[in-house]
C-alpha cells in the first residue's frame, strides 16, 4: 500500500492556480462587462462551461442588473443573478431593441438561459431608459412649441434634474390647474419612465381635444428626480446610498441634494397656484399595478375619495389595471405626499403610481408600449377628474339636478362631489343631463354611478339625439366607480345630446355623471340607433328549479363574459368568459351545481345575470324557487 506524503501549502496554491488557469482558458472568449451608462455587475463566478453565477452591486436590494456578455454566439449559456429577483429578464443585440426572455428560457426566478445569435448580448432586469436616452427625448419634446426644458439644480455629481413645462404659452399660468408628475427616484424602476414617456407624447399630441387640456392645465413634468442613481446604476438610492424617496422629512443638513431641489421648485408653484394634482411614478415587483390609497384615518373623508375617484378613472376599462389591484396605506411624512399634506392639506391630490415588470393582475405580459397606453390613459383621467369638458370629450356631472332629487356622498365609488338618489318605486321627475349643441358625429355615451346593494338592477336611461330615443337598462347594484357603456349616438346634424334617468325602477336609482366621446363621422344605418351590438333574451324558465337557460344573440365577435350576481352584487359564477363570433349562443345555469359557482348552496331569491360582450353590457333579473 502507497501511502502520499500530504501536499504542502505551497503545492495546493500551485494547484488551485492551475485549475483556475485551466478553466479561464476553457472558456476565454465570454466576458461579462458593465461599463457603460446604468451598468450594474459586480463579479462573474464560472461554474462551469454554461453555468455562470453573477452578483450586482446592491444599495437597498440588489434588484437592478444591467451588463453586457461577449463571446457568446451559438453558445448556449445560463445566468444566475443571486441578488436579484428578476422573473423575465430582458435583452438586447445592439443595446437599443430589448427583447423579454421566454417563458423556457426564465427556467427560474433569477435566472435566464439562451443560445444566444450574435457574438455580443446586453441583457438587463427590464428595459434600460438612460440619462442619454432621456436628453434625446427632451431634445425631441422641446421642439413643440408647447414644451419647455428648464434646469432645476443640480445633485452632487453635478448632473441635472430637469423639468419639462407642457401648457399652452397664449394662456395665462394664473388661469389654468396645475399639475406635477415626476418619475424615476428608484433608479431601477425604469417601467415607469417608459409610462412617463407615453404620457409627455399624450400631452404634446396635435388634436383638439389636447389643445383644449393645455389650455386649461400647466404639466410640471420632472423625468428623473435621482439622475445619479440612473447614470450609476443603482437599484434604489442615489450614488451615495441615500433613498430619495423616504427623505422628505429630514432636518435640512440630511436633506439630499434631489428632493431640496423638488421641494423648492413645489414650493414655488404653490406660493402662486396650489398645485391640483401630484402623480409619483414608480415600479414595483408584485405582478399588478397599484395606486397607494391613503387612509381617510390619516388623511379626509374628503381626500380619501379624492385619490379612490382619482384611481378609479384610471383603472375604468383598462385592460391593464383594476380596482382590486389598490394599495391602501396612512399617509407618511417620509415621503412627497405627506410632505405635500403637511404643507397644503388636502389640495392637492398626491398617489403613487406603480407599475409592474413582467404581468399584470390580468395576465397581460407588461410591454413599453402597454406602459405608454398607460402614460395615455393617465393623461386623460387627470383631465376627467378636473371635470375639463371638451365637446369630442365631454364630462356632464349632477350641477343642475332637480332639488327633490336626494344628494348624498356615501361611499367612495361616486364621480365629483356628490351624487343623487331617488326611491325608484315613485313617480318623480327624470335627472336631466344635457350637452350644449355639438358637431355631428359619432358620439359613445357613458355612465358613472356609485354602487349599492339598494340599487335598481333595471335602471333605465334614455338617451336623445336629433330626436331620436334610445332607452338602455343598467343594474347599479354593480359596476360603480367606473364608465359604464350606455349606448352609441349618432347626430347627422349639429344639436345637443340628452340623458335622462329616474324612470321608475325596482329600487334606488343613482344619477352621478356622464362621459360623451366623439369617435369618427356618424353611421347611416338602420340600427344606428341600437344600444349595443347584441341582445340579451330572459332566461328560460323563470322562475326556475335548479336548471334555467341563459341565451344572447352577438352580432359581432366579441369577446363575452356572463356573470350571475346575488342581490347584494355579490359574484357567484362566471359561465362564460372567451371569444365567441357573431350568432345565437346560450348556457345553462344550474343553482344546484357547486362546480358552478363560488359558494357552496344558493337559498332561493332573486339573482342577476350580466352580459358584457366588447363595451357593451347589459343585466336582467331572475328568480330561484326550490
Amino acid at each position: 500500500m502507497k501511502i502520499e506524503k500530504p501536499r504542502s501549502s505551497f503545492q495546493v496554491k500551485i494547484i488551485f492556480v492551475l485549475v483556475l488557469l485551466i478553466t479561464a482558458s476553457s472558456y476565454p472568449q465570454i466576458t461579462f462587462d458593465a461599463n457603460f451608462e446604468s451598468g450594474n455587475l459586480k463579479s462573474v463566478t464560472i461554474l462551469d462551461s454554461i453555468n455562470y453565477l453573477v452578483t450586482t452591486n446592491e444599495d437597498i436590494g440588489g434588484r437592478w442588473f444591467y451588463f453586457r456578455i461577449s463571446g457568446v454566439q451559438n453558445k448556449f449559456i445560463k445566468v444566475t443573478v443571486s441578488n436579484s429577483d428578476v422573473k423575465r429578464a430582458v435583452y438586447s443585440y445592439d443595446n437599443k431593441n430589448f427583447t423579454r426572455f421566454s417563458a423556457a428560457e426564465s427556467p427560474a426566478t433569477k435566472t435566464f438561459q439562451k443560445t444566444y445569435e450574435q457574438d455580443t448580448v446586453y441583457v438587463a432586469y427590464y428595459t434600460p431608459y438612460t440619462l442619454s436616452f432621456l436628453r434625446e427625448r427632451i431634445k425631441q419634446w422641446s421642439a413643440s412649441p408647447y414644451a419647455k426644458v428648464d434646469t432645476l439644480g443640480y445633485t452632487l455629481r453635478n448632473l441635472p434634474i430637469h423639468e419639462l413645462t407642457i401648457t399652452d404659452p397664449a394662456i395665462p399660468d394664473s388661469l389654468k390647474y396645475h399639475v406635477w408628475v415626476h418619475a424615476r427616484t428608484h433608479p431601477s424602476e425604469t417601467p415607469s419612465s417608459w409610462q412617463f414617456d407615453g404620457f409627455i407624447e399624450s400631452i404634446l399630441a396635435e388634436n383638439e381635444v389636447i389643445q383644449f387640456y393645455r389650455e386649461h392645465i400647466v404639466f410640471h413634468c420632472i423625468p428623473f428626480t435621482n439622475p445619479d442613481g440612473v447614470s450609476y446604476g443603482r437599484s434604489r438610492t442615489n450614488y451615495d446610498g441615500v433613498d430619495v424617496e423616504s427623505n422628505w422629512n429630514k432636518s435640512d443638513a440630511t436633506t439630499t441634494a434631489e428632493v431640496k431641489i423638488l421641494k423648492a421648485r413645489m414650493s414655488e408653484i404653490n406660493s402662486k397656484k396650489v398645485l391640483s394634482i401630484f402623480q409619483n411614478l414608480h415600479s414595483q415587483a408584485s405582478p399588478s399595478c397599484t395606486f397607494w390609497v391613503h387612509t381617510a384615518s390619516s388623511t379626509s373623508e374628503y381626500y380619501y375619495h379624492s385619490e379612490n375617484l382619482f384611481s378609479n378613472l384610471n383603472t375604468s376599462g383598462n385592460p391593464y389595471f383594476t380596482q382590486a389591484d389598490y394599495s391602501y396605506s396612512n399617509l407618511s411624512s417620509t415621503f412627497p405626499e405627506g410632505w405635500l399634506w403637511n404643507n397644503w392639506g388636502d389640495k392637492v391630490v398626491a398617489l403613487t403610481y406603480e407599475t409592474p415588470y413582467d404581468y399584470y393582475s390580468t395576465g397581460k405580459e407588461v410591454t413599453n408600449e402597454n406602459l405608454s397606453y398607460l402614460g395615455e390613459r393617465f393623461m386623460y383621467s387627470i383631465s376627467e377628474y378636473l371635470q375639463l369638458s371638451h365637446p369630442k370629450w365631454i364630462i356632464l356631472d349632477n350641477k343642475n339636478i332637480a332639488s327633490f332629487w336626494t344628494p348624498s356622498t356615501t361611499g367612495t365609488e361616486f364621480f365629483g362631489d356628490n351624487y343623487f338618489t331617488t326611491n325608484g318605486s315613485s313617480q318623480i321627475d327624470p335627472a336631466v343631463f344635457q350637452t350644449v349643441i355639438i358637431q355631428p358625429g359619432k358620439y359613445d355615451v357613458y355612465a358613472w354611478w356609485q354602487s349599492d346593494a339598494a340599487n335598481a338592477y333595471d335602471t333605465k336611461f334614455v338617451i336623445e339625439g336629433n330626436g331620436k330615443l334610445t332607452s338602455v337598462e343598467k343594474s347599479q347594484k354593480v359596476d360603480g366607480g367606473e364608465w359604464n357603456y350606455l349606448s352609441t349616438v349618432n347626430l347627422f346634424n349639429s344639436g345637443a345630446v340628452k340623458i335622462s334617468v329616474g324612470e321608475v325602477a325596482n329600487g334606488q336609482v343613482v344619477a352621478d355623471a356622464f362621459r360623451i366621446i366623439y369617435t369618427g363621422n356618424p353611421v347611416h344605418v338602420a340600427d344606428a340607433y341600437s344600444p349595443s351590438g347584441f341582445q340579451l333574451y330572459q332566461n328560460y324558465p323563470n322562475p326556475f328549479n335548479p336548471i334555467t337557460v341563459i341565451s344572447w344573440r352577438l352580432t359581432v365577435s366579441s369577446n363575452v363574459t356572463l356573470k350571475v350576481y346575488d342581490v347584494l352584487g355579490n359574484e357567484i359564477a362566471t359561465l362564460v368568459n372567451e371569444e365567441q363570433q357573431a350568432g345565437n349562443h346560450s348556457v345553462s345555469f344550474d343553482a344546484a351545481n357547486n362546480n358552478q359557482r363560488t359558494t357552496n348552496s344558493l337559498p332561493s331569491g332573486v339573482y342577476y345575470y350580466k352580459l358584457q360582450a366588447g363595451k357593451f353590457s347589459q343585466t336582467k333579473g331572475m328568480i330561484y324557487l326550490k
